[in-house]
């Protein structure tokens, strides 16, 4: 499947899915644990960064990682600035500064490593931020002035 097959395919869904070479990947439903620390989240962060140039978004923008191809949709992301959309239909992004993920143990490993992985080729990442919803958790990477 191409990346524009699947952009029309996911526009038409009613469950969100991935997509990373040429494949698709259902998304796993979220929990009330999981729908209330994302909104949580992202409720707190809209009210600290209202009076600065930041948007925040929830999962419903869907984030084009360039390097690598991944097309996936993070529980909470911010953007500085303007965001650089792919098309007109303005629903995926490809310039996140903050990306943050509520672990699940379905997702977890992946959230970890793999989907790292993909994150830490996005140029415009500053943080990375991994919450755990059944205990205090939370995971921060933050990239180096060097860009590590």
């Amino acid at each position: 499947m191409t990346e524009e097959e699947y952009l029309i395919y996911e526009r038409d869904s009613i469950t969100r899915h991935e997509y990373y070479n040429g494949r698709i990947y259902a998304m796993t439903g979220g929990t009330e644990s999981h729908n209330l620390i994302a909104a949580n989240t992202l409720a707190t962060l809209h009210s600290q960064l209202r009076q600065r140039p930041r948007r925040v978004y929830q999962s419903d923008i869907r984030v084009k990682i360039d390097q690598t191809g991944l097309n996936t949709y993070p529980d909470v992301l911010v953007i500085c600035d303007q965001p650089q959309f792919t098309d007109t239909t303005r629903d995926t992004v490809t310039n996140p500064m903050v990306i943050i993920e509520v672990l699940s143990p379905s997702t977890e490993r992946y959230d970890c490593g793999m989907k790292f992985q993909h994150y830490r080729t996005i140029k415009t990442l500053q943080d990375y931020l991994l919450l755990a919803q059944n205990k205090q958790y939370i995971e921060h990477y933050s990239r180096r002035e060097d860009g590590e």
